[in-house]
């Protein structure tokens, strides 16, 4: 695997605040509505999602929270009445002592499936990892070689069987 990470970064969907534009433009004749605008589309704005390779980021207002794909436990989606017919939910991921949850996202249902195929990917790419790890030498290197030699010592009649016994419990 190269060492680029793929990073994908999106906002909520403007028809999470459906109603908030909605009165901005009902408002605009009376100059509120460019204020209440302006304020929900600094507000949209101001939220971002980061998806990474192995973990998910949000930024609120400069609070940032993170979470690495291979803590997450359960995923899920949540609409309202309104969010259906927009089409748009919020992502909720579960971890053992947090939560994240990403608000106003267009096409919930896909997105999570995206992300719960990343989860799986990371948890596949642990346990192969955690697979590979050599394991302790029983023994110290060159043991058996040694063994060998004097076993092809004692067998040549080279040397006698209580050399041979000494020499053998040394190993």
């Amino acid at each position: 695997m190269n060492n680029t990470q793929e990073k994908i970064t999106i906002h909520p969907s403007w028809k999470n605040y459906f109603w908030a534009y909605f009165f901005g433009v009902l408002l605009t004749p009376m100059l509120i509505g460019i204020v209440v605008l302006w304020i929900t589309n600094k507000k949209k704005k101001n939220i971002i999602f980061t998806v990474t390779d192995n973990s998910i980021n949000t930024s609120k207002k400069g609070n940032k929270e993170s979470l690495d794909l291979i803590h997450i436990l359960s995923t899920s989606y949540s609409q309202n009445q309104l969010q259906k017919l927009l089409g748009i939910g919020d992502i909720k991921l579960q971890a053992n002592v947090s939560e994240l949850i990403l608000e106003g996202i267009e096409e919930p249902t896909s997105f999570l499936e995206k992300i719960d195929i990343a989860i799986a990917y990371q948890n596949e790419q642990r346990k192969a990892s955690e697979k590979i790890t050599p394991r302790e030498a029983t023994h110290n290197p060159g043991t058996l070689d040694k063994m060998d030699y004097l076993t092809g010592l004692w067998q040549q009649g080279l040397i006698s069987d209580e050399d041979y016994d000494t020499e053998r419990k040394k190993f």
